[in-house]
């Protein structure tokens, strides 16, 4: 397996990091972050429409890119080092990879990833938890659904919904219309506000079943796999620039009449940031590959750069605070944009224990 990036992935990363470095600094991510609509979608539009990022994953028959994985992780990645407020990883990601497991010529979902291609459908994921996304939270009877969930990625301004409900054959997939009647959709202050979580209460909503309870258990296994290794991408590139901002802080900063950053005490810290965000690099890139590939340790890679990369983000977010000393302890400074995403994607699709526990049974060490 060749693990180094083809010159057309490095020119994707470096198109979507010019892009993202212009349209939302971290000051117009702020600015959105305290509008009631906490994602950018004027940005993600025109994402959409110069860079056709949103379909990266959608089979060119449907209007994408038909990329694979690696592509996908390279977005991600620029995504995690702006923190930027876009619904790339539940519409373009993990929707997507949804979809595949149902009828590609059903009129719903071929609509569907249509619409995802060209950035104007926006899905928000409906589901009991955080941990478990695809966990049931309703009930479908005459293809009507009554649902209640808490926890719904990027639900305040999605135009679909993907519900996970179950039914008297077992549990299925829904996609309901984030307009039908019968649908409340109300946004939620969370810690982290750059992935912006709702509330939905579904009553009686119209709704197309996507999944039957056969392909539901395949998507819902592959789709435990799917999220760890994305949420890993999108952690190493804020990882990264952290590391990055500390390191020019200590360069910049003086006290005492030279640079902190010759301090003994500052020169460990930022070595144990660099070995973190090494370490969080190679697992988060090995599951990509593995993905790509098809390998068979998939699942295991994927669990593994979970794991691995939600500890080091945060470590490393925590670590860049104590660098920047007085100043990294105000609410104001980028720093806890970046802690705070830490702390969510760390939660998001499993913390670390959950994900060693899991590694320890495919591994049949339970």
């Amino acid at each position: 397996m060749n693990f180094a990036m083809t010159p057309e992935q490095e020119e994707l990363k470096t198109t979507t990091r010019r892009f993202l470095s212009q349209r939302l600094p971290t000051s117009q991510t702020r600015a959105i972050m305290e509008t009631e609509h906490p994602i950018a979608l004027d940005v993600w539009a025109t994402m959409a429409s110069e860079l056709g990022v949103a379909g990266v994953l959608v089979p060119e028959s449907a209007g994408g890119l038909g990329l694979g994985f690696v592509e996908a992780a390279c977005i991600l990645q620029e995504i995690g080092r702006v923190v930027a407020p876009l619904p790339f990883l539940v519409t373009s990601v993990l929707a997507v990879e949804l979809l595949s497991f149902g009828d590609p010529m059903a009129p719903a979902i071929a609509s569907t990833l249509e619409g995802i291609a060209t950035g104007a459908v926006v899905v928000g994921l409906m589901g009991r938890s955080a941990e478990d996304p695809l966990a049931p939270c309703g009930t479908l009877s005459s293809n009507k659904v009554d649902a209640e969930s808490r926890f719904v990625l990027d639900g305040a301004q999605a135009t679909h919904l993907l519900v996970a409900l179950e039914s008297e054959e077992g549990p299925m997939l829904a996609l309901v219309s984030a307009t039908s009647t019968g649908v409340d959709i109300t946004a939620q202050t969370t810690l982290d506000l750059t992935r912006p979580i709702a509330e939905a209460t579904l009553s009686a909503a119209d709704a197309t079943i996507i999944l039957d309870p056969s392909a539901f258990e395949q998507a819902r296994a592959s789709f435990a796999t799917i999220a760890s290794a994305a949420i890993a991408q999108d952690m190493i590139g804020g990882a990264e620039r952290v590391l990055e901002m500390s390191v020019d802080y200590a360069k910049d900063r003086h006290q005492f009449g030279r640079p902190i950053g010759s301090f003994q005490a500052i020169k460990h810290r930022l070595a144990d940031m660099l070995v973190d965000v090494e370490s969080a690099r190679s697992t988060a890139l090995y599951a990509a590959f593995t993905i790509a590939d098809g390998a068979d340790d998939q699942a295991v890679a994927a669990a593994t750069a979970k794991s691995v990369c939600g500890d080091a983000y945060f470590r490393v977010a925590s670590a860049a605070i104590q660098v920047h000393g007085g100043i990294g302890f105000t609410w104001e400074h980028d720093a806890h944009l970046y802690f705070k995403r830490a702390k969510a994607d760390q939660i998001l699709f499993g913390n670390g224990p959950l994900h060693r526990r899991r590694l320890a049974g495919l591994l049949g060490l339970t």
